[in-house]
């Protein structure tokens, strides 16, 4: 075997965790600076709490400062420093419904399958169905239907998020412009390329049954091996023979060449908007397939951020091709991890994609891409625990939440307290180097802290105090 997984095996000690790849957090501040903790006490703007009771059909009237940071942008990006949180769910439900019904946002997007998207827009435009049996993640205790057998390995979404939706969907009943949902990210949480694949085969088998065999060959070796996060075919690459391995990547290779060097006879056969959605399914194979590969190799040892970059951008690139296609006036709410919706890139050597989607989206947007990160003090938050045994890969764990080092957004809101608190970044950026003090470095994922330049990261920070899980997670 001559495949990098296999070498990595040989050559370096698996890890069980990625956070044992994060260099230890060493803050560079004994103290975070008073000056920039008594700016973001006079001048973050305070808004409505999230605790038991809070009513996410309430008043909107908090959230104004944001038609500010806001401006013409034609995307913004609403972030979370952990996923499974209760209160950041909340907060992004009721921004989501100031951008729509106060500044026009027409698109609902998330780190979500675009394939599997598909199924939700239906739903929110009023299809058939309930959004529990789309997206309840298994074991919540949440009814789902019976033909739904293999969502046993589903992730799914929590409760507060299919709230959303279903506000969403009853939002749509009753306006001429109803609220599109999209999904921007790979299948599965990069577990599976069934849920792309199979609306392919069916694809090909009208426009060019020839390619079906490099399609069922991607399946048969993707299958076996699948879960419902990356975590799961990520340990089971760590024993898979690399010569497997590159059969299902030079099978998903042809099928995507087929795709490009058979355009204009696709789309004569099945129609432009046909071939598109299918070639970007196939991307996401190929995209899935990658980050696979990726995720094994930095298990094995061997982390490489420029490999890890596959998925960010697919899902920037779905986004910028949905826009392209897009009406004139389209404006796009995006949910997605703070990690993801960063502005600035990370280091090439370290277990962080290089690129993020937000840089991406940054790039090709300039400032017509705005990204809000959600973070908290107190409370609980997710610990990510990496399980073999366990249909996803790993689980969802309960933890404190850590207490802010001084050189991290965090520290900055020590004097905010009881209630939410936005922060205008590119205020308190300008602040910072006009007085020549010393901008965090750092901001909190799950239980860590990770390095990143947070005041060029994100235009606007909201903390949160006293977090808790979401309902959907056992006690």
């Amino acid at each position: 075997m001559n495949d990098q997984n296999h070498h990595a095996h040989n050559t370096h000690a698996h890890v069980g965790d990625l956070r044992e790849l994060h260099p230890a957090a060493e803050p560079a501040l004994a103290a975070a600076p008073v000056e920039l903790t008594q700016w973001v006490t006079s001048h973050s703007s305070r808004l409505a709490g999230l605790g038991p009771g809070a009513d996410p059909g309430a008043s909107l009237h908090d959230l104004e400062p944001l038609s500010d940071l806001v401006g013409d942008a034609r995307v913004v990006a609403l972030g979370e420093s952990s996923h499974q949180i209760r209160e950041f769910a909340l907060m992004r439900h009721r921004i989501l419904r100031f951008l729509i019904e106060q500044l026009g946002f027409t698109v609902y997007a998330m780190e979500y399958g675009a394939a599997e998207g598909r199924a939700v827009d239906a739903w929110v435009q009023g299809g058939p169905g309930d959004i529990d049996d789309l997206l309840a993640p298994a074991g919540s205790g949440t009814r789902r239907s019976d033909a739904d057998a293999a969502s046993v390995k589903s992730l799914g979404q929590p409760v507060e998020c299919r709230n959303t939706l279903r506000w969403l969907r009853l939002h749509n009943s009753g306006t001429s412009q109803p609220i599109r949902f999209v999904g921007c990210d790979i299948p599965m949480a990069g577990g599976s390329l069934r849920p792309v694949l199979e609306p392919v085969a069916a694809y090909l088998t009208t426009v060019d049954p020839g390619a079906l065999p490099f399609l069922n060959t991607a399946l048969e070796i993707s299958e076996p091996i699948a879960g419902g996060t990356v975590m799961v075919p990520t340990y089971a690459r760590l024993g898979l023979d690399g010569a497997v391995q590159d059969r299902l990547t030079t099978a998903l290779a042809r099928l995507l060449g087929r795709f490009t060097d058979l355009r204009e006879i696709y789309t004569e056969r099945g129609g432009a908007e046909a071939y598109a959605t299918s070639l970007s399914d196939v991307r996401a194979a190929v995209t899935t397939d990658r980050m696979q590969r990726a995720m094994a190799e930095a298990f094995a040892g061997t982390p490489d951020g420029p490999n890890l970059a596959a998925r960010e951008r697919y899902l920037a690139d779905t986004l910028l091709e949905f826009l392209d296609r897009a009406k004139p006036g389209t404006r796009v709410v995006l949910v997605g991890h703070n990690a993801h919706i960063q502005r600035s890139a990370n280091q090439a050597q370290g277990a962080l994609a290089v690129t993020t989607m937000g840089n991406l989206l940054s790039r090709a947007l300039g400032e017509n891409y705005v990204s809000l990160a959600l973070t908290g003090n107190g409370g609980e938050t997710v610990e990510n625990v990496p399980d073999q045994g366990h249909p996803l890969g790993m689980r969802w764990g309960r933890a404190a939440t850590p207490e802010a080092l001084p050189d991290s957004v965090e520290a900055l809101f020590a004097g905010v307290s009881g209630q939410p608190a936005l922060v205008n970044a590119r205020a308190l950026r300008e602040y910072a180097r006009r007085h020549a003090l010393p901008e965090p470095v750092r901001t909190r994922v799950d239980t860590a802290f990770i390095e990143i330049p947070v005041l060029e990261a994100f235009d606007g920070i909201i903390c949160v105090p006293d977090t808790t899980l979401s309902a959907d997670l056992p006690r």
